[in-house]
Formats: structure tokens, C-alpha cells, sequence
């Protein structure tokens, strides 16, 4: 690795300090880096992070400030960190690059230096509460430089090939034993928010921070420290990625919710912002939040506040802050639905699958190597 600038390093993200561990190794200078705005909103994190030379991005949506930041960084010799997968991934898959960035490293033509947190995912996914004690290795690659002359598809291809991980890959050289952790089913139900077995999404709970289970059909398994999920009837395993991939591919239905109506999903008493203009938040309250074929629907749970709705053909874009922050913008601003229960992930995703548009912007892998590499059980 450089001692400084210009440079990028880029990485796979699935752990939340990967940049931190990548920076161990950076004994001249900290790298910069661009991170979501979210962490801008002020105190000392905000100030630790402008200090290091830290630039704010939205999530998926191309804007020209950041860039022009990058550029003047670049300039000065910095040497700075970019994930191309845009945000933590949640299965421990490497996402595909977001095109924007991938458009950067080729316009800027400076050397590229990939590493990999190996094992990153089993030691803290995002959607758990704890860490996981388990040894986890920093792999620092061949650096590269991306020509002017290469295509969209070559650039992503070449990004996505250097950063790629699966938490389910047999990499001798890069052993993981984590048969414990404290309470490692704390948080599951937010990636497995549909039971694997009969599909429910309504019935699932976890016990003594080690057990899930799902009172539709009465299956319950184990969950280990390695993420992966043992049913206790059989004993057969799962990993928490494979069963992600599993409840994914689940058909999607309308259903009738009492006096609701019909929509695909309904999440209660969810607080909810509205940012007309970073960083002033502005809380409308609590709502029953509805996704319904052609738009959401909230409607006030108290007597304060008017429902309204977020018709599809108005998003611009979706995300999700930390594990739980559902964040819809639209021409006017932003809406931040909190998910305290329940999962964010279940709703963003289907969003992306209702929503072609968005859905390419993060679960299109025609560029990405990880689509045929299976996910598979332990012996």
C-alpha cells in the first residue's frame, strides 16, 4: 500500500469498521473517505469525520459537490477510501458496484488499491446487535488503474472481480471458527423477515438471544455464532445468507389487513420524519404505514396528523440508514420511516422489486461474479 496520494482504496463492506481496519495499515496519513450524510448531522463524530477529510454523499443519487471534493482531495494527494457496493451489505454478498462510482475511478485515472476484510460478515453482520469474537484478516490486492477508453460494463467488472466475497466461499487461508457469540439471533429476524419454511412474515420471534422461531408453522432453529441456522427438529443447516436467497425468491401477494385494505405490507405505529433540506429533520409523527400496489400509504395512528400518501412515480430513491431507517426521497425531500420492529430490509426490497428502475441501482449482478457462486451449508 502508498504511504499517500492520489490514490483510491477501495473495499468490500459488510463489516462497520472496514475502513477503520484498512487505516491500521496507513501510518503516514489517514485516508479520506465519503460516507452518507447521515453521519453529518453533527457532534463528534461529525467533527472527527471532517477532520480526517471526510466527504458526505446521498445514497444512489449522483450529485456534483461530492465529486468536486474527491477531485480537490485527489489533487492534494490524498489517498481515499471509496466501497463501491454504495452501503454496508446485508447477506454478506459483495454487491454490485453503483455505477457513478465506477464512472469516477475511470474519469480520474489514478491508481486503484482494492483490499478485503476477510470474514468481515461473520464478525459483525449488519443486521445483528453484537459482534462476533472471530479472527478476521485485511488482504491488501494488486493495485490497478482503469484506462479511459474502457466500457461501463468492463469498469464495473473489474471492480466488482477485485472486491468480490461470499461469507459461504471455502478459503482455507482464511479460517473462521465462531461457533459462539453473545446472543447471535439479536437482530436476525431484520434479514430473515419471512420464515423459510411455510413464508410467514408475521409470526416470527427469537428467544434467549439464540433461538428463532416462527409460530405459523412451529419450526424453530438454532442460531450460532457463525450466523448459520440449525433447525432443531432435523438438524439441518442454513446460513443466514442462503436463507436470505431463499425467502427472497418467495412469491410476493396482496392480502387484505382488516380495515386497511389490500397491500403487500403493513407496518405499525412507524415514526416517521420529513427532511425538506439537510440536516433539519421535521417529525410528522407516528403512522400505519402501507405498501400497496402503486404507492405507500400513512396514515396517522394518533388523532394528531393527516394521512397522505408517497405515489411509486414520485421515488427517486430508497435506502436504509444503520439497520433500521427507511429512507424515501422524492423531489420535495426526504421521508424517514424508523422501523424500531419489523424489518427496513423486507420493505426496500420490495420496493426494488416492484420498482424496476430502482431495483437495477442494486440487485442487477449482470457485472458481478457472486451470482454463481453458491451458497451452501457447512459439512
Amino acid at each position: 500500500m502508498p504511504v499517500t496520494g492520489p490514490c483510491f482504496v477501495i473495499g468490500y463492506h459488510a463489516h462497520t469498521y472496514d475502513a477503520f481496519m484498512a487505516n491500521l495499515w496507513m501510518h503516514d496519513e489517514p485516508t479520506a473517505g465519503i460516507i452518507t450524510e447521515e453521519y453529518f448531522r453533527g457532534g463528534l463524530v461529525t467533527w472527527a469525520l471532517r477532520n480526517v477529510g471526510s466527504v458526505k454523499t446521498r445514497k444512489y443519487q449522483p450529485q456534483s459537490t461530492p465529486v468536486r471534493q474527491i477531485l480537490r482531495l485527489i489533487k492534494d494527494n490524498r489517498m481515499f477510501v471509496i466501497m463501491p457496493e454504495g452501503e454496508r451489505n446485508w447477506d454478506g454478498i459483495t454487491r454490485p458496484t453503483v455505477a457513478s462510482t465506477g464512472k469516477l475511478f475511470r474519469r480520474l485515472g489514478v491508481p486503484v488499491h482494492p483490499f478485503i476484510v476477510h470474514n468481515g460478515y461473520k464478525a459483525w453482520p449488519r443486521w445483528a446487535h453484537w459482534p462476533r469474537r472471530i479472527q478476521v484478516t485485511v488482504e491488501f490486492k494488486q493495485p490497478f488503474i482503469f484506462e479511459p477508453g474502457m466500457t461501463d460494463e468492463e469498469v464495473a467488472r473489474r471492480v466488482d472481480e477485485a472486491v468480490l466475497w461470499t461469507p459461504d466461499q471455502d478459503m482455507p487461508e482464511y479460517p473462521a471458527t465462531a461457533t459462539n457469540g453473545f446472543r447471535p439471533a439479536d437482530g436476525i429476524t431484520k434479514l430473515i423477515f419471512r420464515c423459510p419454511d411455510c413464508a410467514d412474515d408475521q409470526q416470527l420471534r427469537t428467544s434467549r438471544g439464540r433461538y428463532l422461531h416462527c409460530d405459523s408453522c412451529g419450526t424453530s432453529w438454532k442460531v450460532g455464532g457463525d450466523s448459520y441456522l440449525t433447525n432443531i427438529a432435523t438438524g439441518d443447516s442454513i446460513s443466514s445468507t442462503a436463507a436470505y436467497h431463499k425467502i427472497c425468491a418467495m412469491p410476493r401477494k396482496l392480502r387484505k389487513w382488516e380495515q386497511f385494505g389490500e397491500a403487500y405490507l403493513l407496518a405499525r405505529d412507524l415514526l416517521v420524519y420529513f427532511e425538506e433540506e439537510f440536516p433539519a429533520q421535521k417529525k410528522l409523527g407516528r403512522f400505519d404505514c402501507l405498501l400497496r400496489a402503486d404507492k405507500l400509504a400513512l396514515l396517522p395512528t394518533g388523532s394528531k396528523g393527516n394521512p397522505f400518501n408517497i405515489p411509486f412515480n414520485e421515488i427517486q430513491t430508497i435506502s436504509i440508514e444503520k439497520k433500521y431507517k427507511l429512507q424515501v426521497r422524492v423531489e420535495q425531500g426526504l421521508y424517514q420511516l424508523n422501523f424500531e420492529t419489523g424489518s427496513a430490509l423486507q420493505w426496500e426490497y420490495y420496493l426494488r422489486c416492484m420498482l424496476p428502475v430502482l431495483g437495477k441501482m442494486l440487485y442487477s449482478r449482470e457485472n458481478n461474479p457472486s451470482k454463481g457462486i453458491p451458497v451452501l451449508p457447512p459439512d
